[in-house]
């Protein structure tokens, strides 16, 4: 892939992970398998990527969480923590372990149009579901994205459900949580994979990601969070289909 389609790639994921929280892995990661990347490369290139995107969202929603009347759920905040970092090495070893022998094209597809069913069929569930099967479902979000970067739907389906749909509210709840799996799931991949921070265009992957942030944030307050979800549903599916059709 030329630089400069690199470039306006990550450009379009930091926009659409600055509205719905997650975008840069979740596309990205069948994407670039597209373009016959290594699962480990994409891996490497994309995690910084995605930590930076989402710290500076979680700032900016946090600058105006007063206005915005958002909060974090403290029971919620205590059990992420507790259990989606054994998931994340798990399947980070797994990974390791598995690499030449996954088909990681096939699988990330099979998570994505999982991921998208369960949240068209099941949505309405995870709200009312008791507590040790939302437990379960942290669990496994940790499990599936350190495996195969496709856990952020998953995190949509859960805090979106569990937000009763509050754009804002779903927002700042998927930024923070997902920054917190990610950047977890990078000090990992660097503990097993040694791999270094991309290097030769750090200013210009910055630059990208404050213009990408800010426009995705001026974006999604005019949009819907039907319109929004949608979007990167629809997104997903034509990725995951992509990867289908070049095993």
């Amino acid at each position: 892939m030329e630089i400069q389609l690199f470039y306006l790639l990550i450009f379009i994921l930091t926009v659409l992970q600055s509205i719905i929280g997650v975008g840069i892995l979740v596309l990205g990661t069948p994407l670039l398998l597209i373009f016959n990347y290594e699962f480990i490369e994409i891996m490497a290139l994309l995690l910084p990527i995605s930590i930076l995107t989402s710290l500076f969202n979680y700032l900016y929603l946090k600058y105006h969480k007063k206005s915005l009347q958002i909060n974090l759920d403290r029971n919620i905040k205590k059990n992420f923590i507790i259990l989606f970092i054994p998931g994340i090495v798990i399947g980070l070893i797994l990974t390791r372990e598995f690499q030449n022998f996954i088909n990681f094209k096939l699988l990330v597809s099979f998570v994505i149009i999982l991921s998208l069913i369960t949240k068209w069929k099941l949505k309405d569930i995870i709200n009312v579901s008791p507590l040790f099967f939302k437990r379960f479902v942290l669990m496994l979000v940790g499990i599936i994205h350190g495996l195969t970067n496709s856990g952020g739907t998953l995190l949509t389906i859960f805090f979106t459900s569990l937000n009763n749909s509050k754009k804002d509210q779903s927002r700042y709840s998927i930024t923070f949580y997902y920054l917190i799996l990610v950047f977890v799931q990078y000090l990992v991949f660097l503990i097993i994979f040694e791999k270094a921070i991309f290097q030769g265009f750090f200013l210009q992957i910055i630059l990208i990601i404050i213009t990408g942030s800010l426009m995705g944030n001026m974006v999604a307050k005019k949009i819907s969070e039907k319109f929004f979800h949608r979007t990167i549903e629809i997104l997903a599916l034509i990725s995951a289909i992509f990867l289908i059709t070049t095993i």
